[in-house]
């Protein structure tokens, strides 16, 4: 509960930054947003990570925070190939604190995974899928690099010399 609360006061602070400082979304896109995993949901075996991340725009400079129970899940950043078959032997990167930022300093894809496997190992056994990555607990984005204002508009062109 007190992590859940942690949470939402961190989250309520940044949105009110954002709104206090009169920030627009283009701003706010320069500056880095926050991408809660999950949302309300978090970072567990509940989540539908690959309809999540087509509902957002990653770009260098944005956070994604994995909120988890440490007890039952951990994050690892992984290949593109571990990714796909579900393969914890050898993540990029582990994490296991439960609150997790992980910044987004390059464009590219990105792969994160838990790398837990369903306990104890008779209930295990009884599933399909006996690892939470593998249950879905997984998570893919591809980061671009921020669309700038002064990008987006088109400059003028001279018009064609009268003959």
């Amino acid at each position: 509960m007190a992590l859940r609360n942690t949470i939402m006061i961190f989250l309520v602070a940044m949105a009110c930054l954002g709104v206090c400082s009169g920030a627009s979304s283009s701003e706010a896109a320069h500056s880095g947003v926050v991408h809660k995993v999950g949302d309300s949901v978090g970072w567990s075996i509940f989540g539908d990570y690959k309809k999540w991340a087509s509902t957002k725009e990653f770009h260098v400079g944005d956070t994604l925070l994995f909120a988890y129970n440490k007890e039952y899940h951990n994050l690892m950043e992984v290949n593109g190939e571990d990714y796909q078959s579900c393969n914890a032997k050898s993540p990029l990167a582990l994490y296991a604190a439960g609150l997790d930022s992980i910044p987004l300093d390059k464009p590219g894809d990105y792969y994160f995974m838990c790398g837990r496997n369903f306990e104890p190992d008779w209930y295990a056994m009884t599933l399909k899928e006996p690892g939470h990555c593998q249950a879905g607990q997984k998570l893919h984005v591809k980061v671009t690099e921020p669309i700038s204002d002064h990008n987006s508009v088109a400059s003028p062109t001279a018009a064609p010399a009268p003959h």
